[in-house]
C-alpha cells in the first residue's frame, strides 16, 4: 500500500525529502502528458501544434538505433540524455532541469544539441536516402528561483524558467520543494 509516511524519513513521504531532479521531471512529464496547455503557454509554443513528450531521452542513441545505423561509427554524444523534451515534426524543445545545484561548466559544454542534431539529421538523410527536414532546436532550463546564474550560463538557453513557475501552473507541492532546496 502506498501513501503512508515513513518513520525513517522523519514521518514524511519520499517526495518530501528527495533532492533528485529526475523525480521532479518525472512528475512534470506526467503533468504535461495529462494537460499540455499550461506548459506550452509557459514556453510560448503554438497550442494547436502536435507534440510528443519524452522523459530522460537518450535521443542520439535511440534515433540511430531506430534507423538501423551502427552507433559505434558515429561521432555524436550517444549517451547525451535530455531531462524532458517536446518533439514535433519540425521542432525539438529540450528542457534541462536543476534544483539543488546550478549548471556546471562541464555540463554546459555538452549542450551542443543545436549543432549535433543538425549533424544527425544530415547523416540520417544521407545514410537512409531520406529527406527529413532538419528540426529547429530550442534549449530551456528549469531552475530554482534562488539560483541566479551568470549571464554566460543563461546564454546557453533560449529561455529559462523556475520550478516556482511550474508550481503556479501545475500546483503540485513537489515543484515547490524543487524550487526551495537550492544549496540545501
Amino acid at each position: 500500500m502506498f501513501g503512508k509516511k515513513i518513520c525513517y524519513f522523519n514521518n514524511k513521504f519520499w517526495q518530501d525529502i528527495t533532492r533528485e531532479e529526475r523525480v521532479f521531471c518525472a512528475e512534470l512529464f506526467y503533468n504535461i502528458r495529462n494537460n499540455k496547455t499550461p506548459f506550452l503557454k509557459l514556453l510560448g509554443l503554438n497550442l494547436e501544434k502536435h507534440f510528443d513528450i519524452g522523459f530522460e531521452v537518450c535521443f542520439y542513441r535511440d534515433l540511430l538505433k531506430e534507423n538501423d545505423i551502427q552507433i559505434s561509427k558515429i561521432k555524436l554524444p550517444i549517451k547525451r540524455t535530455f531531462d524532458l523534451v517536446l518533439f514535433s515534426d519540425d521542432e525539438i524543445h529540450i528542457i534541462e532541469a536543476k534544483s539543488q545545484q546550478g549548471f556546471s561548466k562541464k555540463q554546459l559544454k555538452i549542450f551542443n544539441d543545436k549543432k549535433n542534431i543538425r549533424k544527425l539529421f544530415i547523416l540520417l538523410n544521407r545514410l537512409k536516402n531520406a529527406n527529413y527536414k532538419i528540426p529547429s532546436v530550442y534549449l530551456y532550463s528549469i531552475k530554482s528561483s534562488n539560483y541566479n546564474p551568470k549571464k554566460e550560463t543563461m546564454d546557453y538557453f533560449d529561455k529559462c524558467f523556475t520550478w516556482n513557475e511550474i508550481y503556479k501552473i501545475y500546483t503540485s507541492n513537489i515543484y515547490r520543494r524543487a524550487d526551495e532546496i537550492y544549496k540545501k
